[in-house]
């Protein structure tokens, strides 16, 4: 008797329709949690953004509706050509000012007790930070924490539970804790709240971004990529945008964060990834969601040949694996763990480049709202070339290309005398270049790992990113030392990933490995990673 053809999961979804009303309506589902991700990981800018103040003087303030006193009662910061911010003058033996004459001061400087706010409701102004820097910059530190901590737990629950419910529970903590921050009545209690809305909701951009890959087969994966980083380009811009315009903080937070709850409660409603399904053995499931997602496409489930949907985990081999640690297994593996270090090091650089690029950005325009725009937007270019690139000339070329532009554009911008004929196109190429190289890897290291542990070993790349993250905001103090050690810096980490990027395999046009043995058969040979490009095909 013959036995019956075995078809994979990738050529049913090709069957399907990569864009017919199945995946278009789950696009839409998952790429409203991407947009409120923007909001979640940036919002934290505007939210505890720098504060015009300087010192209260009193008996000037409540005397004299004009500020001409200003300039013989706070020093002037020459750079700015405004009040000091933390400083003003000593009254004459320190008596109490009367009249707030010129007399009445000395040249001498003291710190302030207290201080003048600009006008607005602000973070700033309402926990009363004036010249406490240090606490405005913690709250970046604080939610990038909160973000690592999310990294270390997000992959295990997406891949042990399924990505609904990592989605799920990310989007239903970030409404909790998020509008809870809106009502916090101190600043300990504000942080404590950030850190558990990081914490708990910060897996919310990976779980979704995994759950829309899986919805395609191998020739979408970079457009669903570029979808997502597209639809994260548009939030950061509103971000701005609602900012602009908002200038009470707790309004702030409670217009970014009320939309999550919507996410909270339609996920639960969705699909589960029959990719995911299939990786834990739940055949069934999967078929039962491919026959659904058929009869919304107007297609017949029986064209589709269900019934000979292959299952790697049904193989005897696979099913004893299954019953072990599969992350220990996965560590054992010579190949998954050497190019889990290389991955989460081009993701680190990634991070780091990006972020501290940014940081180094600001002052592009006299409207911190408008630049911080600008900012964003130059990163769309990058996000229309991946979908061409990534798949004309492959992965490896692209990111080595792309790491390597960053690199010769950051040490030069680093060793060329400034001038804005070359140093402002040299910024953009490198920031457009680390954008490019970004979208790069987050598409890469998502077709590397195996379907029963890409979660789980994703997180942990953007685990390191976060690190990336964590030391971008220090690298300014580098500069002290030398103007260029932090161009240098980016330059040099973005060389070494160039070389350690031919270390790793090449994936274009290669289905995703659904378990470990897969995985591992792409660094083996080139001919296995055709033969399975062909398999697909077929």
């Amino acid at each position: 008797m013959e036995q019956k053809k075995e078809i994979n999961l990738d050529s049913i979804l090709e069957s399907l329709g990569p864009y017919g009303r199945y995946n278009l309506f789950n696009f839409v589902l998952l790429l409203f949690p991407v947009l409120l991700t923007s909001f979640f990981e940036c919002g934290f800018i505007f939210e505890a953004q720098e504060q015009m103040y300087r010192c209260e003087v009193h008996g000037c303030e409540e005397r004299f509706n004009d500020t001409s006193w200003l300039k013989y009662a706070v020093p002037t910061n020459a750079e700015k050509n405004l009040p000091e911010s933390c400083t003003r003058y000593a009254p004459l033996q320190n008596r109490t000012i009367e009249q707030c004459l010129p007399e009445e001061f000395t040249n001498k400087t003291i710190p302030c007790d207290s201080f003048v706010y600009e006008e607005g409701k602000s973070f700033v102004k309402e926990f009363n930070l004036g010249c406490q820097e240090w606490k405005r910059a913690l709250v970046g530190t604080v939610h990038n924490s909160g973000m690592f901590a999310a990294m270390l737990v997000t992959g295990a629950v997406s891949d042990r539970f399924g990505r609904r419910v990592a989605v799920g529970i990310a989007a239903t903590a970030s409404f909790i804790f998020g509008i809870s921050r809106a009502f916090a009545p101190d600043y300990i209690t504000y942080l404590v709240l950030h850190f558990l809305e990081a914490a708990f909701g910060g897996g919310l951009y990976p779980s979704a971004y995994v759950f829309a890959v899986e919805l395609v087969g191998l020739k979408q994966r970079v457009i669903v990529s570029a979808m997502c980083n597209m639809t994260f380009v548009v939030g950061v811009v509103l971000i701005a945008v609602l900012a602009w315009f908002v200038d009470n903080w707790r309004t702030y937070i409670l217009i970014l964060y009320s939309p999550a709850i919507i996410v909270g409660i339609y996920v639960w409603f969705m699909n589960e990834s029959a990719r995911w399904l299939l990786s834990k053995g739940r055949r069934d499931e999967a078929v039962t969601t491919l026959k659904k997602a058929a009869k919304i496409n107007n297609l017949d489930p029986r064209t589709l040949d269900l019934d000979a949907l292959s299952d790697p985990l049904l193989k005897p081999e696979n099913q004893t694996v299954d019953k072990k640690s599969q992350f220990s297994k996965a560590i054992r593996s010579s190949i998954i763990w050497k190019r889990l270090l290389i991955c989460s090091f081009l993701w680190l650089t990634c991070s780091l480049v990006y972020y501290g690029l940014s940081i180094n950005s600001v002052s592009l325009s006299s409207n911190k709202y408008v630049s911080f725009m600008l900012v964003v937007l130059v990163e769309i270019p990058a996000y229309i070339v991946v979908v061409i690139v990534l798949d004309k000339y492959g992965r490896k070329k692209t990111m080595i290309v792309t790491y390597t532009t960053c690199a010769a554009t950051s040490l030069l911008f680093a060793f060329l005398p400034r001038s804005d004929l070359w140093s402002i196109p040299l910024y953009l190429i490198g920031k457009w270049s680390v954008t490019l190289t970004y979208s790069s890897v987050y598409i890469y290291v998502s077709e590397v790992f195996p379907t029963n542990m890409r979660q789980t070993l994703i997180s942990v790349c953007s685990t390191a990113g976060r690190i990336g993250s964590l030391i971008a905001p220090l690298t300014p103090l580098l500069s002290k030392y030398h103007k260029s050690m932090p161009t240098v810096l980016f330059g040099g980490m973005c060389f070494i990933s160039s070389l350690l990027v031919l270390m790793l395999p090449e994936t274009r046009n290669v289905r995703l490995p659904d378990t470990i043995e897969e995985a591992e058969a792409l660094s083996r040979t080139k001919s296995k990673s055709d033969v399975m490009c062909k398999e697909n095909e077929l």
